[in-house]
């Protein structure tokens, strides 16, 4: 029989990709096949694989729960590794714990922090059948050598010029482009049980408030002719609303700008000398973790994207006339030494641990796991697995994400607002010629490439 093998499957490629790839190193250095599958084939690839174990981004959803049940009994382990940014919100990390899906079967579950395990255990999960394990976030290892030498550098700049990178996180926007009932649907396990959620129509018109604000911000920066800005909006963002901003600017402004969409976040802070997010962003802990200083934008304190004792950890911004001479003096002195001990404690709390090691603590986990387990019993796949089995092998042949469509750009382009959501879908999901060359550069960085 072939060698027992692991599913990981990868919602967003901009954001998860990497991370997914070096667990799949690491398996691999341990003789395990790990085969990274786009998170829509979650049930294509039982009849492509075999697998041993799948790891979920997470079992929330009724057809999931049903799902895990399922694989249970084929003898499948299934695992949870969270890829969301990271929750301060008590009622969310309730909920992201099972609190209203429970009954879910999972095996492992990786967690970020130890504060989500607390909640796990809280909500009735077994530490007896389901192992917790507090493993740090697996995209953070890309801070850490060799790791973080994945990355080229962006080009040098003329002798006494900053980098300055801006992200964005203006992820919910999309849904005022949208029908109301995309957002409505989005949110209707969310809002009646979270209330920080039950106003989730107006954090979206606050995220059209500030991504309206945030060019002013960003020409008070480049009319001082002292940095370049590399602007990062948010993966789930359409970045029409600041290629049309930029192109209105004069030419000597645009000089000054780059939109940068594509790139590893981890590439773009590592390249920074100073980053600016926008009240709780992922973006800045990582920026603490790469040694770089950092602003943060304020705007309205929504509560479902605003912690005051996260605010308290940065220098705030709260109008575009201010910033340049933060930046000026954060430059200056970028230590920040009067946030250190307080960052250093929060990064303890919800990041812990922080070595560079999660991908391969992850992977030595998983070894033990599929050790103790004698895998998929093949004799139960069906022949709807194997049909949609087919779709996937057809669609990795021809190395076209799982989810296209070939009529989807006629059809977006007839009626945008119903198929803005298929469309982005597609565009988040992974090729398999992407994840062979992602794998080939963490092998030849790793010194393991044959």
């Amino acid at each position: 029989m072939d060698k027992k093998s692991v599913v990981l499957l990868v919602d967003n490629r901009k954001r998860d990709l990497l991370g997914a790839a070096l667990i799949a190193h690491h398996l691999q250095r341990l003789g395990i096949p790990c085969h990274l599958e786009p998170l829509e084939a979650y049930k294509a690839v039982l009849a492509v694989h075999k697998p041993a174990m799948i790891i979920f981004n997470h079992l929330l959803a009724s057809h999931l729960v049903s799902y895990s049940k399922r694989l249970k009994k084929l003898g499948v382990l299934t695992a949870v590794l969270p890829n969301e940014g990271l929750i301060y919100n008590s009622e969310v990390l309730k909920f992201l714990a099972g609190r209203f899906h429970s009954e879910a079967h999972i095996d492992h579950y990786f967690c970020w922090h130890a504060e989500l395990k607390g909640y796990l255990l809280e909500s009735g999960f077994n530490e007896a059948t389901t192992r917790m394990e507090v493993i740090g976030i697996p995209r953070f290892d890309y801070y850490f050598k060799p790791w973080s030498h994945l990355f080229e550098p962006l080009p040098e700049l003329p002798a006494g010029k900053k980098r300055i990178l801006l992200c964005t996180n203006f992820d919910l926007v999309r849904f005022s482009e949208l029908p109301k009932s995309a957002a409505d649907q989005f949110f209707s396990a969310w809002a009646p049980r979270i209330k920080a959620y039950e106003d989730y129509w107006g954090c979206i018109q606050s995220m059209q408030h500030r991504r309206q604000a945030t060019p002013a911000y960003i020409t008070a920066l480049v009319e001082t002719g002292l940095y370049e800005v590399v602007l990062r909006p948010h993966p789930s963002e359409n970045i029409e609303f600041y290629q049309s901003w930029i192109a209105s600017l004069p030419s000597n402004l645009q000089s000054h700008i780059r939109l940068d969409a594509k790139s590893n976040i981890a590439r773009l802070i590592l390249a920074s000398d100073l980053t600016i997010s926008v009240e709780d962003c992922t973006t800045t802990l990582e920026s603490w973790i790469a040694g770089k200083p950092t602003i943060s934008l304020i705007f309205d304190r929504h509560p479902m994207r605003h912690s005051d004792s996260f605010a308290s950890l940065n220098v705030s911004c709260h109008a575009p006339q201010e910033l340049p001479a933060l930046v000026a003096r954060e430059l200056a002195d970028p230590e920040q030494p009067a946030f250190a001990a307080g960052r250093q404690a929060h990064l303890h709390r919800w990041c812990a641990p922080l070595d560079g090691n999660t991908c391969q603590r992850v992977a030595g986990i998983i070894r033990d796991a599929l050790a103790t387990t004698p895998g998929c019993d093949i004799a139960q796949i069906k022949l709807e697995d194997h049909r949609r089995a087919a779709k996937l092998r057809i669609k990795s042949l021809l190395d076209l994400p799982y989810t296209f469509d070939p009529a989807l750009l006629l059809k977006y382009k007839l009626f945008p607002k119903k198929y803005a959501t298929r469309r982005d879908t597609v565009k988040k999901t992974i090729r398999p010629t992407e994840v062979r060359r992602i794998l080939g550069q963490i092998a030849r960085l790793d010194g393991t490439d044959r």
